[in-house]
């Protein structure tokens, strides 16, 4: 009676070791794939160096994008003069990229709740007008922390399916401490689908006829840069704002203000930061933008409240 209990405890010791072993080497293939990660990104910034520095937007900022077969993807490289430690403090909470996301013309609201899979963030997103976050699109993503170190910051929000039959989404922004201040690669990619390509068709031969990107690609006969369009300037566009966003949300100064003091400040600054290229940004005014904003803030205060009462405490 006693021989299977006698067993299953000397199968469990002789387990035992390979069990702790098997969870070593998966643990040091994460701390290797994190830190694979942040060579990789500072490599990345070595081999960058003079390009920022002589980059043709005027600061140390450089836009790029690919569009190939549907992956559509528009990439932000840029020194921060902020400290790494404050974006490293404000950028790894889930909730504080509603704040930031939000200031983007074309994001309508964002809500935030913990599930069992994860951090959950709804980035609700329509036209540049105001617009009700039940009236916009909603897309669903997964925020994940892949990195938070003292020398590397690393944030994915990922999601399989969007709007109008689109897929494939990621949002990466990544960071480390340089000389400067900060290091920020910001990366905005999905994957197109039929009826998002023939939308886009159609805004680009009427209300967005006239919208480029950053990449240069030749001269005109005036002499004057032949900037990118059509997908790909609008990917361009899309990836500047929210780096943009995350900007402004660094630069605002925080103490002693309140949440709406806050975020008035980071409004005004985002604003401020677009108006330097208005080729590609400009879209309003300053008070229709920031009447706009007041707005959708306030409705998405109200909506996170009721998720908030519905879940529990975030």
């Amino acid at each position: 009676m006693t021989t299977l209990p006698v067993l299953q405890r000397w199968r469990w010791r002789g387990l035992r070791p390979a069990l702790v072993g098997l969870g070593l080497v998966l643990l040091t293939g994460a701390v290797l794939a994190r830190d694979a990660a942040a060579e990789a990104l500072a490599g990345r910034h070595q081999a960058l160096q003079a390009a920022l520095a002589a980059s043709p937007l005027g600061l140390p900022l450089l836009v790029q994008s690919h569009d190939e077969r549907g992956q559509v993807q528009g990439e932000v490289h840029a020194l921060l003069s902020q400290p790494f430690a404050d974006l490293l403090a404000r950028l790894q909470q889930p909730r504080a990229w509603c704040d930031v996301v939000l200031l983007h013309l074309n994001v309508k609201g964002c809500l935030h709740e913990s599930a069992a899979v994860g951090e959950q963030l709804t980035l609700y997103s329509g036209r540049k007008a105001y617009e009700r976050m039940s009236d916009a699109s909603p897309l669903r993503l997964r925020w994940t922390l892949v990195a938070a170190r003292a020398d590397h910051l690393q944030v994915e929000l990922t999601a399989a399916h969007g709007p109008m039959g689109t897929s494939g989404y990621r949002i990466t922004l990544a960071a480390l401490p340089v000389v400067q201040g900060s290091y920020v690669h910001f990366r905005y990619a999905y994957r197109s689908s039929a009826l998002s390509r023939l939308a886009v068709g159609t805004y680009l031969a009427t209300l967005g006829r006239d919208k480029v990107g950053f990449t240069v690609l030749g001269t005109g006969s005036d002499g004057q840069p032949l900037y990118v369009g059509g997908q790909r300037g609008i990917v361009e566009r899309n990836a500047l704002r929210y780096f943009l966003a995350v900007q402004a949300e660094l630069e605002v100064e925080r103490r002693g203000a309140t949440p709406e003091q806050h975020f008035e400040q980071s409004l005004a600054r985002w604003f401020e930061l677009t108006e330097r290229w208005p080729r590609q940004l400009h879209e309003m005014d300053r008070d229709e933008y920031l009447a706009t904003k007041r707005r959708e803030r306030a409705e998405q205060l109200r909506q996170q409240q009721v998720l908030d009462r519905a879940s529990g405490p975030p």
